[in-house]
């Protein structure tokens, strides 16, 4: 844990370096009058989450990854990689193509690798928070605190995946549909659960609250109300799915996505649903999306959990809730008055504290990390 407690320790102070030396941008206009943000310099966002990168790109042995450079090293070189790259019979082709030419053009060592999939998920999560959020130091803690860092450790695949859709968020806003649908077919070649990005970019359109989110809410309750025909709906659908041995392998004992989590990753759509009145007029349309998304996510966690499936629909959520990190930090800063923010902002940092030592410690037993390349060993 020293190493994560390290990188905690490095998020937080150089996130309030960026909030102290952001620059106030004009984001709209509120009852007439504009309405200014703070914005973090990029200097000093990616200087926050260069340590991420770092301990991410340098690691080995760590959950996943030990079978991920296993397979780098099993990579042929591009020019004998025909039949890798078109073998039907493996995973997806597109990260097997990214990986040789990699391998091919680049190095044969895999901390070169890991740490260019490292750079490339850092910086496309970076960049939506640098771009639209109110309180970037806040979001960087979040991103530490809620364990969603760890996705770059372990489940990289998918995360590569995410986070490029992540910083994809101006083609949802902007409603570049066509574009934003061909980015997802090209990245499911590198894992086919981004395809679930395609209907749910229909549902996080628009208001909150209007019918489509409405309809998806009442799709939950169907889930809760049917739980049994549900779990053997989607137990029928795994085994068709690229996820079949994973689920097979665990399926005595996956009890699908704690219920803490649930509850943590929920707040922010449940802040918003209360609070919907007061801040109904100050919406800008990345807070409307982040609404949305929000909602999507703590929709996939509870019907994982219906369905006893974390090992399934626990990881679809990841890319939905990432839009939590710009949505509670505006929600805290324009729901509550001047005289209770101090109050509240200290309540969230002792609550995602123990939410991280929980996680971390408790529930995975202190994630250890191994690297080779720095020579550290924290079991």
């Amino acid at each position: 844990m020293t190493i994560y407690w390290f990188m905690m320790a490095w998020v937080i102070l150089f996130g309030i370096l960026a909030q102290v030396t952001s620059k106030r941008v004009c984001v709209g206009e509120y009852l007439g009058e504009e309405v200014y943000e703070a914005r973090a310099h990029l200097f000093m966002a990616v200087v926050t989450f260069a340590v991420i990168v770092f301990f991410a790109g340098a690691r080995s042995h760590i959950a996943d990854t030990t079978a991920y450079i296993q397979m780098f090293k099993d990579y042929p070189l591009f020019q004998n990689a025909h039949d890798v790259i078109f073998d039907s019979s493996a995973r997806e082709p597109g990260f097997r193509l990214f990986s040789i030419l990699i391998k091919t053009f680049i190095s044969d060592n895999y901390t070169v690798w890991l740490s260019i999939i490292a750079v490339i998920s850092g910086i496309c999560v970076m960049f939506p928070l640098y771009k639209y959020s109110c309180n970037f130091g806040v979001s960087a803690f979040l991103f530490m605190a809620s364990c969603q860092f760890t996705w770059m450790f372990n489940g990289m695949r998918q995360f590569l995946v995410a986070a490029i859709m992540f910083t994809c968020t101006g083609l949802i806003l902007k409603n570049k549909t066509l574009l934003y649908i061909l980015i997802v077919c090209i990245l499911s070649t590198i894992h086919k659960s981004a395809f679930i990005l395609i209907p749910m970019y229909f549902i996080a359109r628009g208001e909150p609250w209007n019918k489509r989110t409405l309809l998806f809410i009442g799709f939950i309750i169907f889930a809760m109300v049917f739980t049994s025909k549900f779990t053997t709906l989607l137990t029928d659908v795994v085994e068709q799915t690229d996820y079949a041995s994973s689920v097979n392998e665990f399926k005595g004992t996956d009890d699908g996505t704690n219920i803490i989590r649930i509850l943590v990753e929920s707040i922010p759509v449940i802040l918003a649903f209360i609070y919907r009145d007061k801040i109904k007029g100050k919406l800008t349309p990345i807070i409307k999306l982040s609404i949305n998304m929000s909602l999507i996510a703590s929709g996939l966690y509870i019907i994982s959990k219906i369905a006893h499936s974390g090992i399934l629909l626990g990881r679809l959520p990841i890319y939905f809730s990432m839009y939590n990190l710009i949505l509670l930090p505006w929600l805290l800063k324009n729901i509550f008055e001047k005289k209770e923010k101090d109050l509240i902002y200290f309540i969230m940092i002792i609550c995602y504290f123990a939410f991280f030592y929980y996680q971390m410690c408790i529930t995975w037993g202190g994630m250890p990390y191994y690297s080779k390349v720095l020579n550290l060993i924290y079991p």
